[in-house]
């Protein structure tokens, strides 16, 4: 899609290149790893439900689950992850910098317990989250 709103390999309907989260699930206590890298922010926020319900099916206890991208703490953010927040949601209102406590309390349902919080360059986090 050309518009901007979703990406070229994502049909819309939760699905990259074919695969569903269903598809993945067929796997219980898999993965040691999942690399999410920029999603959370650029989707609306039932993806980030979804990729923490499916993380915490598929990953073998102990596995991890890496999240890059920008967040808020607190409700806030340095200025330009302010400005970057607004427009997104000037783009599509649903998608927007997550609240880091949110997504961590959505992983804590779902079995994963958040380890750390790198900051990365660019007013990024990389946030490890691991399956108890």
């Amino acid at each position: 899609d050309t518009d901007g709103k979703t990406s070229p390999s994502s049909s819309g309907d939760g699905s990259v290149d074919g695969v569903t989260a269903d598809g993945i699930r067929q796997y219980p206590n898999y993965f040691d790893l999942i690399l999410c890298i920029n999603m959370i922010h650029i989707a609306p926020w039932e993806a980030t439900l979804g990729l923490m319900e499916c993380a915490g099916k598929v990953l073998k206890k102990g596995g991890m689950l890496v999240c890059y991208g920008p967040y808020k703490v607190g409700g806030t953010a340095v200025e330009s992850n302010l400005k970057f927040d607004e427009a997104l949601r000037s783009r599509n209102p649903s998608w927007g910098v997550r609240n880091l406590e949110e997504v961590t309390a959505i992983a804590k349902k779902e079995g994963l317990e958040m380890v750390q919080s790198v900051v990365m360059p660019a007013n990024n986090l990389s946030v490890l989250f691991r399956k108890a």
